[in-house]
């Protein structure tokens, strides 16, 4: 204690230095920690044996696509040693022949590459008919004023809807309409509906307005849609190997 008094300084100097050397220790760790090496190290080794061809990978986004209820389907690409599939099915699609498409993954690999590759398919749906009600609220969750209802989207612009219609009728009307206002007290249910490749959808939205009662900010609510998707398929190396299904809510 008595040098470093004598000299505050050279202290200083000192402590400044250790600082920048440690942070310049910290930076290199974290950018070149690796000293040159391969992101993956060597378990990449023998990759070059089994390639997965630009071929097989138009033929997996041909096969699944040839289902009526599939949406899109993303180039396959490969993360180190897992190729990963990335599909979107309809609003229509159910589970099980939605989980089924994994299989259609596999079906193209030859046994070298099953055995080689992990594979995973993340699958999730286009929630085209999604419906929102925008308006002011009171603590019961009534709307106290006007009501704009309107579907998520703006389906002019997404690719795969034929048709669509809003309207406050449980039989489908394809109106074109996009927006609904209302004003009136009351109770309302007020109904979407989309058409794609796959199919016809229905949502619908329940409104009860009372005029004149005490209001919070403006509020937004949804309509449900179905909580089953996104769900993801996982499966290990290995030709005898089958897929587990990771997120399945």
């Amino acid at each position: 204690m008595e040098y470093i008094k004598k000299h505050k300084l050279t202290s200083f100097i000192i402590l400044v230095y250790i600082v920048v050397i440690g942070f310049g220790f910290f930076i290199y760790n974290l950018f070149i920690g690796s000293s040159g090496l391969p992101v993956y190290g060597d378990r990449l080794d023998g990759i070059e044996d089994v390639p997965i061809t630009d071929e097989q990978k138009t033929k997996i986004v041909e096969d699944i696509a040839k289902e009526n209820f599939v949406i899109k389907v993303k180039e396959p690409y490969l993360s180190g040693k897992i190729l990963k599939v990335i599909i979107t099915v309809a609003d229509t699609a159910e589970i099980a022949p939605s989980k089924q498409l994994a299989d259609r993954v596999t079906a193209q690999l030859t046994d070298e590459q099953k055995a080689f590759y992990d594979v995973e398919v993340f699958i999730t749906k286009n929630y085209n008919c999604t419906l929102e009600a925008t308006g002011k609220v009171d603590e019961d969750g009534n709307f106290v004023d006007t009501v704009k209802v309107k579907f998520k989207e703006d389906l002019k612009k997404v690719d795969g809807v034929e048709d669509y219609g809003l309207i406050e009728k449980s039989s489908a009307e394809y109106n074109k309409e996009q927006t609904l206002t209302i004003s009136e007290d009351g109770e309302h249910i007020v109904y979407g509906y989309t058409k794609d490749k796959a199919g016809e959808s229905k949502c619908s939205i329940k409104i009860v307005m009372k005029t004149g009662e005490n209001s919070t900010e403006s509020s937004t609510i949804n309509s449900i849609t179905s909580r089953n998707f996104p769900i993801i398929a996982y499966r290990k190396q290995g030709a005898s190997t089958s897929f587990v299904w990771t997120k399945d809510r």
